[in-house]
């Protein structure tokens, strides 16, 4: 196992469970399931402004010690999520001035987490109760996941910018405010600082500030003026914790935020493919580290270009998603196992003390067993090693566990289209993010093919699948159809332009003129 694992932090917070040191010695604090690639990307942001306002935005002096003050904006969210009363009153027939005297006193009546909930500047604001109205429909439309049943606290307007940035919180019926990390729950922070340890971090820093902290949209306008001045978290959040000082996929990441932030689109345009870029790197960061710790081949997924009928390559991509699904939770048992191996644990097992030793052992490793639990250390040094890993895998498969899952289906890398299994079969729109992250331009579709492959590991044509045709799984005509099949959706998404029967090119829709 030839890996770099920074040591453990004195303290660590965790809400899930035992405390077990392990899916965080591999992976980081925290890859977490119900953050979706969105809310990773929201709250990457969130951290991005309150770094930046402390003068180091992607800057990491010291590993592991980001330590940022979010913005809390309790005005904004109250407006545009815990707002009922405004259909209500604009749907009367009211003169301006009573609707807005109606419409204050309900407020003031039903607003979460606000001392003195006062909302009377907004008529200074507004010409007239209706266009306030409008306003606030056309922000709860452009609510990230709006169709959500999330509480009010937990929803979040469109990153148009720094205004429009907060944390998620939790707000008590009595007004008490909390944080929250159920739907912001520090994937974030691991992407934050995974972007900060990149080798291109302070020219992705620079250009990030501007197009979207500096550089706002005109609606973030109408955000600033509901919110009015900015409100911040009362205390920092710490604790963050990423596992490696460099490694290969923080550089992919940030060379595929630096091809989507080139292209010659507004900021916010550019953030759906900000979003699925970062959800298929962070899959394969988790993948990536779980191959060192097993000390396995680089991760390959073999993608099928859905096809109407079964075939092959179906079969294989099917495969190839399941062996990658169990990845993790084997590096988590062979990492615990690997503890077993050394020279230490050999003489703690030889010792007088055996059971206490081996447990002194796991404590310093894993910050478990408790001491003080004769429950946890009881029986003989294999039976503690086992329990530990039952406890460990109990707690992976809540979470961590269902990573890869969960974010493979949210960015279109997986489908159950046309099958009863779940496979590798990429949606249109992750197609069209791959074609701008790799092609600068124009690319021979073959190049890109392997560009595909020795980039993110996906396997598509007969030159990619060379190991399995080898291996007799496929022929070389399964993948040269797959491959066809691919050609022939890039092209009915204008992303493909074939000049001849020999040379097909694959182009980025948005430097088509550069191209030409």
């Amino acid at each position: 196992m030839t890996m770099e694992i920074l040591n453990r932090p004195a303290l660590f917070e965790d809400k899930t469970g035992p405390q077990i040191w392990v899916d965080e010695a591999i992976w980081g604090h925290r890859l977490h399931d119900e953050q979706s690639p969105w809310l990773t990307f929201m709250e990457f942001l969130t951290v991005l402004l309150a770094e930046h306002a402390a003068g180091r935005a992607l800057n990491e002096d010291v590993l592991n010690s980001l330590s940022y003050r979010p913005q809390v904006q309790l005005k904004l969210r109250n407006l545009i999520f815990n707002n009922p009363h405004i259909m209500t009153v604009e749907a009367e027939t009211r003169s301006d001035e009573a609707a807005w005297t109606l419409w204050l006193e309900k407020m003031a009546q039903s607003a979460g987490g606000l001392d003195q909930p006062d909302f009377g500047y907004l008529r200074e604001r507004f010409e007239n109760f209706q266009d306030f109205a409008a306003v606030v429909k056309f922000l709860q439309g452009s609510a990230i996941e709006g169709t959500s049943n999330k509480r009010w606290s937990s929803k979040f307007v469109f990153p148009f910018g720094p205004n429009a940035l907060y944390e998620d919180i939790s707000v008590s019926p009595k007004g008490g405010i909390s944080t929250d990390r159920r739907f912001f729950a520090r994937t974030g922070e691991i992407l934050y600082l995974m972007l900060c340890r990149s080798s291109r971090a302070a020219e992705l820093g620079t250009l990030l500030v501007e197009r979207f902290l500096e550089n706002a949209a005109p609606y973030d306008g109408m955000v600033r003026a509901l919110q009015g001045d900015p409100q911040l978290a009362r205390a920092e959040r710490g604790g963050a914790f990423l596992p490696c000082s460099t490694h290969p996929a923080f550089d992919r990441l940030a060379e595929d935020w630096l091809a989507i932030l080139a292209l010659p689109i507004p900021a916010y345009d550019a953030i759906p493919h900000l979003v699925y870029a970062t959800g298929l790197n962070l899959i394969l960061y988790q993948l990536d580290r779980s191959r060192e710790v097993l000390d396995r081949d680089p991760i390959t997924m073999v993608c099928e270009i859905v096809s109407p009928k079964k075939s092959v390559v179906r079969d294989l991509s099917g495969d190839s998603y399941q062996h990658n699904n169990m990845l993790p939770q084997q590096a988590l048992e062979r990492f615990i196992r690997a503890t077993t191996e050394t020279p230490e644990w050999a003489n703690a097992i030889a010792s007088d003390e055996p059971l206490l030793n081996a447990a002194e052992i796991l404590k310093k490793a894993f910050d478990w067993p408790d001491p003080d639990d004769s429950e946890d250390i009881a029986g003989e040094p294999e039976q503690l090693v086992n329990k530990l890993i039952e406890r460990a895998v109990t707690r992976h498969k809540q979470h961590v566990g269902k990573v890869h899952a969960t974010w493979a289906r949210a960015i279109g890398l997986s489908s159950r289209r046309s099958s009863r299994r779940v496979r590798y079969a990429p949606t249109d729109r992750l197609l069209k993010t791959l074609v701008v992250t790799c092609v600068d331009q124009r690319l021979e579709f073959k190049d890109f093919l392997t560009l595909l492959f020795d980039r993110y590991g996906i396997v598509i044509g007969d030159g990619q699948a060379r190991d399995l045709i080898a291996s007799g799984n496929a022929d070389q005509e399964d993948f040269s159809d797959n491959a066809r099949r691919l050609e022939e959706r890039l092209a009915s998404l204008g992303l493909l332009k074939r000049l001849s029967d020999s040379c097909a090119y694959v182009e980025n829709p948005f430097q088509r003129t550069e191209a030409a």
